[in-house]
């Protein structure tokens, strides 16, 4: 049924989603305000003790801070009353004393014809049923008694018998004056190619009537008693009624017994859901084919979150899952995703149940793998990864799948995985502490969660950590250096008395200039006034012997010295985002986390996504796919920034040592800033409560963290090596002083 224009929108208007979340939930007097329409409750959604579930009735819309779950009205009704959208529509319709539309005369007539065509299933179902309990009949019962169904178990699931011969039902309709093309309309009859009357569809064949999910039987499935029939199971054609793509067997039974459960079962066939159904787990279904589409699959995640899929344990099972895990993951989203339960070899849950009784399933049903098991277990059964060729053969199908995943968080969450499988597998289950050195990576490392404790990584662990350096540290600049310019890398104040010998402490010259001279003490302005005491009421600035410096005005109008956090963040934003433009080759090892940084600026924002979009598949062309979608100055104004032109990135285009460690860093600092950021809103909640000093261990964990990953202690590796007495030695200068020795002769003449 169509809905004319502007109905849903006069419903969302006329409906307060306040007072239909109300009947669900119970708001949080102290987060809540009624008066703005700004609401809080724990979740309907997912068990929590905290207030984390979100109204705004001013918009009409919920979001979940935990699950994210998200909607508006009719997508509460869906989801909590277990409905579809239409009857979702009827029941708000019905509380805002809104008629819902009438139909026009061509959907009526649609309509008509349906419920004509329901009409005629019911008879054959009614017609099949009867045929079952006569002599033609006695060896469908027979086979169905070993199968384990009771009297009252083939009356429940109305299950019935065609027998042999062309015209049966045909004749029995036609004899209650059923017309033809209604006949043939519901795929019960066929037209003969000999020109003779239609003959049925079902001959000689169990019957199972398929009902949608208002109950109506709109199909039937057919199990062949002759086991030389080419189709051992024939479903009735598509019709008015019946789209095999858009149907499920038992799905109106099983979506109630599903709300009140929470759990859903798939398996394969008719027996296999009835079988299980009779054993006490009424929310079984199965697809109409031999194999799941995906509106069937949008159909069960909207039954449950996370179907169990109980597939039969042979060849045939076993494939029919691993197209379901291609059919699944582009359609993957948070919360909403499949396991795996396979049977044992050569049983299907009919099999099991029979033989071995509920308990038996049950077990295999509390062992079913997540998704990400079977995709893992499907790249690696049977092979030998003995050469680096194999491996990076594996690395490569594992990065293609998991870029199928549109979901970037669920992305990250199954690179995480099988990275742990990858080492598992390769490393005999041991620790990575114990394989320091081997460098090994999959290519879609993630960075850590926040409130990650930087320093806690191994030193070699191919993500980022705390421990590694980016060169930032402005202590040790090389000779002719000028930290006047460093505007972004170290919050701490800059002391001129620790600059080596060489660095210039700002720009300054014999003439006078602005900023400091070389040596300490006496502060080097130009023409300098001399004088004492007081001035238009001011004080003189005092410019004695350890007089403290004055700031340049670069440096006052600089990002950094904005002195807010924002600024820092975008100040190490644009660091990684230019790191990566000018090095391309690291996008895949930092892939996940360039799709995890949540840019501050929109600019920013576009060049993460654009970067992301080309950077791995054509790196080379990365600067001009940029220039032609943000434009010349894009990269331009990056570029510029200070913080960005002393960066190592663009003093080493390339250097994909450099790049990796000054991601790294960056990467580093950034989630350490957001762990901290998120422990103290998770304590001004808690604080609420019942403050204890829990509250205090965790601040000062996450604030230790941050501190750690800003502060920049780590060994720059790719400029210097520590020498025995602790000393960094530049590596250049090293190497020049060695090949001025080797040219030293030392043969006396």
């Amino acid at each position: 049924m169509s809905l004319p224009p502007g109905f849903l929108d006069e419903l969302r208007t006329r409906v307060s989603l306040t007072q239909v979340v109300g009947r669900k939930v119970m708001w949080d007097q102290r987060k809540s305000n009624q008066g703005k329409g700004d609401m809080w409750a724990p979740c309907p959604f997912h068990h929590e003790k905290s207030a984390s579930f979100h109204v705004d009735d001013r918009k009409g819309f919920y979001y979940c801070f935990g699950c994210h779950a998200k909607g508006d009205a009719l997508k509460f009704v869906q989801e909590t009353e277990n409905v579809g959208f239409m009857e979702a529509v009827q029941i708000l319709a019905q509380e805002a004393g809104m008629e819902m539309p009438a139909r026009d005369p061509r959907a009526q007539q649609k309509q008509d014809h349906r419920a004509q065509l329901a009409e005629v299933m019911e008879q054959a179902v009614r017609f099949f049923r009867l045929q079952l309990n006569t002599r033609a009949g006695e060896g469908a019962r027979s086979y169905l008694a070993r199968r384990g169904l009771s009297g009252p178990a083939l009356e429940r699931w109305e299950i019935g018998f065609a027998p042999e011969g062309w015209q049966n039902l045909w004749d029995a309709l036609r004899g209650k004056g059923v017309p033809e093309e209604l006949i043939m309309g519901a795929g019960l009859a066929k037209p003969s190619n000999k020109g003779g009357k239609p003959y049925d569809t079902f001959r000689n064949r169990i019957m199972f009537p398929i009902r949608d999910a208002r109950g109506r039987a709109i199909a039937f499935g057919g199990r062949a008693m002759d086991p030389r029939d080419n189709a051992k199971y024939l479903n009735s054609p598509e019709t008015a009624l019946f789209d095999k793509g858009r149907s499920l067997y038992n799905h109106g039974p099983a979506r109630t017994a599903s709300g009140k459960s929470g759990q859903l079962l798939v398996a394969e066939g008719y027996m296999d859901v009835i079988a299980l159904a009779e054993g006490g787990f009424e929310a079984s279904v199965a697809p109409l084919g031999t194999a799941i589409t995906e509106n069937q699959l949008q159909m069960l995640w909207r039954i449950a979150d996370e179907p169990i899929i109980a597939l039969d344990g042979d060849t045939a099972g076993l494939r029919a899952a691993m197209r379901l895990i291609d059919l699944a993951l582009p359609l993957l989203e948070a919360g909403k995703s499949l396991r795996f339960a396979l049977m044992p070899e050569g049983k299907g849950p009919d099999d099991l149940i029979r033989a071995e009784g509920r308990e038996a399933v049950q077990a295999v049903l509390d062992q079913a793998m997540p998704m990400v098991r079977l995709l893992w277990q499907r790249e690696t059964e049977g092979k030998v990864f003995d050469s680096p060729e194999r491996k990076a053969a594996l690395d490569k199908a594992l990065r293609d799948k998991i870029r199928l995943i549109r979901d970037p968080s669920i992305r990250r969450h199954y690179g995480e995985d099988l990275q742990d499988l990858r080492w598992e597998l390769f490393r005999g289950g041991r620790p990575r502490e114990d394989t320091a050195g081997s460098g090994l990576d999959l290519g879609f490392d993630v960075a850590p969660d926040p409130g990650f404790d930087p320093g806690s990584r191994p030193a070699d662990d191919p993500g980022f950590g705390a421990d590694y350096d980016a060169g930032y540290d402005p202590g040790y600049y090389p000779a002719g250096y000028d930290p006047g310019y460093d505007v972004g890398y170290d919050a701490g104040p800059y002391d001129a008395g620790a600059a080596p010998a060489g660095v210039l402490a700002g720009r300054s010259d014999s003439s006078g200039g602005q900023g400091y001279a070389g040596k300490q003490g006496g502060y080097a302005g130009g023409k300098t006034r001399k004088g004492s005491g007081f001035r238009d009421g001011t004080r003189m600035p005092w410019r004695g012997k350890n007089a403290p410096p004055q700031p340049l005005a670069t440096t006052r109008n600089s990002l950094l010295a904005g002195g807010s956090e924002e600024s820092l963040v975008r100040v190490r934003e644009a660091v990684i985002l230019a790191t990566v433009i000018t090095t391309p080759a690291v996008i895949a090892k930092y892939e996940v986390n360039l799709e995890r940084m949540a840019c501050i600026g929109s600019d920013h924002a576009l060049l993460r996504d654009l970067v992301l979009r080309h950077g791995v598949d054509a790196p080379e062309r990365l600067k001009e796919e940029i220039a032609a979608a943000a434009g010349a100055h894009a990269l331009e104004n990056l570029f510029a920034l200070r913080h960005v032109a002393i960066s190592p990135c663009l003093r080493r285009p390339g250097d994909v040592e450099v790049a990796s460690l000054t991601l790294a860093e960056e990467f580093a600092k950034l989630e350490a800033s957001r762990g901290l950021d998120a422990e103290l809103a998770e304590a001004e909640e808690d604080l609420d409560g019942l403050a204890d000093e829990a509250v205090t261990w965790r601040l000062g964990q996450a604030a230790e963290a941050r501190n750690k990953a800003v502060r920049s202690e780590n060994e720059d590796r790719a400029q210097y090596d520590v020498g025995e007495n602790g000393a960094r030695l530049n590596r250049e200068e090293r190497d020049a002083f060695g090949a001025l020795l080797e040219r030293i002769g030392y043969s006396k003449k």
